[in-house]
């Protein structure tokens, strides 16, 4: 009997020794500290590699956390610091963890880039800008037009397809007050001496950045840019290339077209040497006709005169002293009163369909491939503009088959210099 109670108890104090060595825990035990500093990290997070299991570290840097065998691989992490990953082996010892400060995260930012240039940054002068997202995204009917959304810039239309960019309150139909350039050359017609808006300036789909300099620009452009000046900046065939159509329709039978093409040829050692581009746009619609047959404002004569009157959209029935009897009581003039020539309707002289084709092409010779972007550039361009619109100036003119060519050849460092030469022809 005793001797059963023994092996029963023997049975019970072998099954209570597993159970405890089965259950045992291994406790590591360690500190994080920064590398630099040699303070303490808090809240340092601390994993075993493998596992869920893991802890922080309290404000002294400390950390405890319980394995259930040895050797284990603990991951130790935080914010702005580079991850340790450290083996443990023994849990005599104390870990001593040095986190680094991370360099890519810790090092400064450097800006590389901005739509203002140092130019404009020196200069005394309001610059407003689109760049190539603003344009694509523009709301209006096309780029030129949203213009007018800029701070200090005012946009008339003088027809659907020639508009009017006016700058420092001056919101002339008159476009002679400003310069409009499109890559550095002046976009002026040389018969009517001032520029057609875009009728004749870059096509949609190849312009890269706008900038308006409104104010009194001679300082840096001449005489010429009393009124300030519209200045365009066209795609680079490296920077943009491949293939863009778009397509417009609206009321008033109005289409709208548009094709570029770019890409460029590289060399043996794979760097892009020679660019080219194609672009063409076509507009077509049918214009506003002018019909207002009143009198114009400050008639001597309202509309119930017997001898007519000088009506505001009838050109040639102006008035004329030699018509006006109204003063004389003659016998041969008593009760002429003044009387005024038929003339001619503006809707009789006038093609209200607007018209506008412009076709543009270019060529870039990288003389230094290796430099990519910081090569020296050889470029030749050639711009072309066709159509029919209506110009309201001081009067209205009808421009009827207008033809415009441009060619430029220009070599040049970007953001260095430049030497450039360009020549303008059209008939208008």
């Amino acid at each position: 009997m005793c001797q059963m109670r023994f092996q029963n108890w023997a049975v019970c104090l072998m099954l209570s020794l597993l159970s405890l060595s089965g259950s045992a825990q291994e406790v590591v035990k360690g500190q994080v500290i920064d590398g630099e500093t040699g303070d303490p990290v808090f809240a340092a997070g601390v994993l075993v590699q493998g596992t869920t299991t893991g802890t922080s570290t309290d404000f002294d840097g400390r950390f405890r956390i319980e394995v259930p065998t040895l050797p284990v691989r603990l991951s130790i992490s935080f914010i702005g610091y580079s991850m340790l990953t450290v083996d443990v082996n023994s849990a005599d010892n104390e870990v001593r963890a040095t986190l680094q400060p991370d360099a890519v995260l810790m090092e400064e930012a450097e800006v590389v880039g901005s739509r203002i240039d140092e130019r404009q940054k020196q200069g005394p002068l309001t610059v407003e800008s689109m760049d190539v997202l603003a344009i694509k995204e523009a709301p209006s009917g096309n780029f030129y037009e949203s213009l007018g959304n800029l701070k200090g810039v005012d946009m008339t239309s003088a027809s659907l397809g020639f508009k009017i960019i006016n700058t420092r309150g001056f919101n002339s139909t008159s476009p002679v007050r400003s310069l409009q350039l499109i890559d550095g050359v002046d976009n002026q017609s040389p018969g009517l001496n001032f520029s057609l808006g875009n009728f004749l300036g870059a096509p949609d789909l190849d312009v890269m950045k706008v900038d308006i300099v409104a104010g009194a620009s001679s300082a840096f452009y001449g005489p010429g840019a009393f009124n300030g000046v519209i200045s365009m900046e066209t795609k680079s065939p490296f920077r943009f290339p491949g293939v863009a159509v778009s397509a417009k329709l609206g009321e008033r039978n109005l289409t709208e077209t548009g094709f570029r093409y770019a890409d460029y040829i590289e060399n043996e050692e794979g760097n892009p040497v020679l660019g080219f581009k194609v672009n063409a746009f076509r507009f077509s619609a049918d214009d506003w006709v002018a019909d207002n047959y009143n009198p114009v404002d400050g008639s001597d004569v309202d509309a119930t005169n017997p001898g007519r009157f000088d009506a505001v959209n009838i050109y040639g029935d102006e008035y004329k002293t030699v018509f006006d009897y109204s003063g004389d009581n003659s016998a041969n003039g008593r009760g002429l009163g003044s009387f005024y020539r038929t003339g001619y309707r503006e809707i009789d002289l006038v093609d209200y369909g607007t018209k506008n084709l412009k076709v543009s092409t270019a060529l870039h010779l990288r003389l230094q491939p290796e430099k990519t972007y910081e090569s020296a550039e050889l470029v030749y361009g050639f711009n072309s503009g066709f159509g029919t619109t209506v110009y309201q100036g001081d009067n209205r003119f009808s421009l009827r088959d207008i033809e415009f060519y441009q060619h430029k050849i220009q070599l040049s460092k970007p953001g260095k210099w430049f030497l450039r030469a360009y020549r303008t022809s059209e008939d208008a």
